[in-house]
């Protein structure tokens, strides 16, 4: 995810209904959990997912920590 891109999603998460943003968090939740997710993109899905908890308070959101998928 290039600079230009999250800058995109994070615009694009302010207009997200609650429903819409569940199923964001759950494909992005997805997508940082792959092994073959790059760091950068790994920080840039952090702050995603900061501004998506932001907006819709009740949602829940842990990330296992790398160490544990590693092992």
């Amino acid at each position: 995810m290039t600079e230009a891109m999250r800058q995109a999603e994070l615009q694009r998460i302010d207009t997200l209904t609650v429903a819409e943003a569940v199923a964001y968090v759950n494909r992005l939740v997805s997508r940082l959990n792959r092994s073959d997710c790059s760091e950068e993109e790994r920080n840039n899905g952090v702050e995603l997912l900061g501004r998506l908890t932001e907006r819709v308070r009740f949602l829940n959101i842990t990330l296992e920590p790398v160490i544990y998928r590693t092992v």
